[in-house]
């Protein structure tokens, strides 16, 4: 997978590298990407994952992950993964306004989010069943 984006994040590639394990989609450079008007379901999925983390309530987060990534990243390895992502990234400042491609079939939502030291790209991808397939987070492309 594409986690040669990460090295130049140190020490923190590792725990980078385990979200993108627990993704079942990553775009990269052969995959079919177009920008997409629907995906509605799954940028409410997004929205309401990524308020969970962020009140800290990962249980409500997982509530919607397929159950490859319940296996994955079951509520107490995400709320351990989050705390490790704002121990080295600082606290969470914004986000911007959430973008939708379709990939190979797939909607796939990146929302900018901006730490104290960084910003990331949260991706979700959501499955034709209208369930979260794949969370990843990476640097910003922005």
């Amino acid at each position: 997978m594409a986690s040669t984006d990460l090295t130049h994040f140190g020490k923190t590639s590792t725990l980078l590298a385990l979200l993108l394990c627990a993704a079942t989609l990553v775009i990269m450079p052969g995959a079919r990407a177009t920008d997409s008007t629907d995906g509605a379901q799954c940028r409410v999925l997004a929205q309401h994952m990524l308020s969970a983390l962020l009140k800290g309530d990962s249980k409500a987060a997982t509530h919607a992950f397929d159950t490859d990534m319940r296996t994955a990243l079951p509520p107490a390895k995400l709320s351990e993964l989050w705390g490790e992502v704002q121990s080295n990234y600082g606290k969470f400042r914004a986000q911007s306004s959430a973008r939708t491609l379709k990939v190979n079939g797939m909607d796939v939502v990146i929302t900018p989010m901006q730490f104290a030291k960084t910003a990331l790209d949260a991706q979700v991808a959501c499955n034709t069943h209208g369930q979260i397939a794949g969370f990843f987070l990476r640097p910003t492309s922005t």
